[in-house]
């Protein structure tokens, strides 16, 4: 099995990991483990596994990690979400997953349920983020063989969490998640390389010490870019809209071409990694990294 693999200072070759959501179908189930295949394929420092709201998916997810562990040679890194859940339901999910033999976690609140808001008390007394990655690290000990065993992600805001007042805001929960056990922070989505960019070095600024990847995801058609947009909480690049609505709405090489140019000047800028959204699909992550010259075995060619 791969660890967390981040590039030393004067590596040549920058690595990358993937991102996939459990099917909500039998015929999405085996385009999936056809994908699933090809990513591990490919090498990645890691598979991170979505989890719904309130639990929404969690036995596909723990289904979805179990395969990696068993039938790939992938790491698999499973998302958990405190959101409209108790303490004990949250540890108790922690502890399926650890008993599935996985280790390596993304630590989040998550988004509200569908007919939910902030005002909801059920979503409002949520345990946040950082005290996930403490439930996490109390789990860890309570299994003193496994105290040395897998890692904590922590989800970062280049642009601003919806509910934070400002940038140092975000930045000061970030290095208390640090603090508090986590190892690895991955963005939410952005178009722009500076947003990337100078969010890290304010975070470094402020103390932070852990890797943190940008997240990115090669949009194939004009409703994903509009997906992307409103998930990023600023407009889409115009250009890239423009190209995608004169091409009927459909152009997946568009997408990789906008991708491929942010990943490289992220990377120019010191970024170790990149973490792609797949949309459950193979092609359009594994064709970015063919540009970007990291793809090495092809698991396709």
């Amino acid at each position: 099995m791969n660890s967390f693999l981040l590039p030393s200072r004067g590596e040549a070759r920058a690595r990358f990991s993937f991102e996939v959501f459990p099917a909500r179908s039998g015929a999405a189930a085996l385009a999936l483990g056809h994908a699933v295949q090809h990513l591990s394929a490919a090498d990645p420092d890691f598979i991170s596994v979505t989890y719904g709201a309130n639990g929404s998916n969690r036995d596909a997810s723990l289904d979805l990690v179990t395969y990696l562990r068993n039938h790939t040679d992938a790491l698999p890194l499973a998302h958990l979400t405190t959101v409209g859940e108790s303490r004990e339901a949250v540890r108790g999910a922690i502890h399926a997953i650890m008993d599935a033999g996985v280790h390596d976690f993304l630590a989040l609140r998550g988004d509200p349920p569908r007919g939910f808001d902030e005002s909801d008390a059920q979503v409002a007394g949520s345990l946040s983020a950082l005290e996930l990655v403490r439930l996490i690290a109390e789990a860890r000990a309570d299994r003193p063989a496994l105290t040395s065993v897998g890692r904590t992600a922590v989800a970062a805001y280049p642009n601003g969490h919806p509910l934070s007042r400002s940038r140092a805001e975000d930045i000061d929960w970030l290095v208390a998640k640090q603090e508090s056990g986590a190892n690895l922070a991955i963005t939410q989505l952005f178009f722009h390389a500076d947003d990337y960019l100078s969010f890290v070095d304010d975070a470094r600024s402020a103390g932070l010490r852990i890797p943190v990847l940008p997240g990115l995801m090669p949009v194939a058609t004009s409703a994903q870019l509009r997906k992307v947009a409103s998930l990023a909480g600023q407009p889409a690049p115009a250009d890239l809209a423009h190209e995608l609505d004169a091409e009927g709405g459909y152009a997946p090489e568009l997408g990789v071409e906008h991708t491929v140019a942010l990943a490289r000047e992220l990377l120019a800028g010191g970024a170790p990694s990149v973490h792609l959204y797949t949309f459950n699909r193979h092609e359009q992550v594994l064709a970015v990294l063919r540009e970007l010259g990291l793809l090495t075995p092809d698991p396709v060619v």
